[in-house]
């Protein structure tokens, strides 16, 4: 069984925060040059809009849970949390990459390599914990 250390704990909460902002980024931008941004034509800015506020709140449940011993739920809600940032690299089936504006590249890349990066620190800091796995609560910062 694996457990969260408050260091482990500390670094998710940065990695998490790093995240967000990179999501913000990306969203508050594809929302502000909508049409420069390559989309399906079924989705519009309310969409995205209401997509990043279904999502981000997964950030916080998940840290949530592995803060309070759910280490194995926690860790699958910040995986779907990633998923969902990661989700970002659908611009890329709508248009060819070089018809598409280096500002644009930035915003998609960020969200997405922190999103992979928050993928790789779930899986080596709480593997092999399980869905039931609990940490100790001496290991583990209640705040």
């Amino acid at each position: 069984m694996n457990t969260a250390s408050t260091r482990s704990l500390t670094g998710l909460k940065w990695l998490l925060l790093a995240n967000v902002a990179g999501s913000i980024l990306h969203y508050v931008h594809n929302l502000l040059f909508f049409a420069h941004y390559p989309e399906p034509s079924w989705i519009n800015r309310s969409m995205v809009d209401a997509f990043w506020f279904f999502m981000t709140p997964l950030a916080w449940l998940g840290y949530r849970l592995i803060q309070r011993n759910r280490i194995g739920r926690g860790a699958g809600v910040l995986m779907g949390y990633a998923a969902c940032n990661l989700l970002s690299l659908g611009h890329y089936l709508y248009a060819p990459l070089h018809d598409i504006e280096p500002v644009i590249h930035a915003f998609i890349l960020l969200e997405a390599g922190l999103a992979l990066v928050l993928v790789g620190w779930v899986g080596v800091m709480f593997s092999g914990s399980g869905a039931r796995g609990r940490a100790e609560p001496s290991q583990v910062d209640v705040r």
